[in-house]
């Protein structure tokens, strides 16, 4: 996983728990914000294009969900 050091640090999502393996607290966040993985198990996933985030400004927190990197079923 290149994108784990390109930082120099791992941002964590707090209280998330890995789809595969179910660890509590292993789940990171790519630096491009478009990916989450385990660091337990390899688990990876991508944030579907789709995901209807449209906001730029970089004043603004960033606020992550599971749900945002799941497809929308409709």
């Amino acid at each position: 996983m290149s994108f784990l050091m390109s930082k120099g640090f791992i941002r964590f999502i707090a209280g998330a728990v890995c789809p595969s393996c179910k660890a509590l607290d292993k789940i990171a966040i790519s630096p491009d914000d478009n990916t989450i993985y385990c660091l337990n198990c390899n688990y990876k996933e991508h944030r579907p294009k789709d995901s209807g985030e449209t906001n730029t400004n970089i004043s603004n927190p960033k606020v992550f969900n599971l749900d945002d990197f799941r497809n929308k079923n409709s």
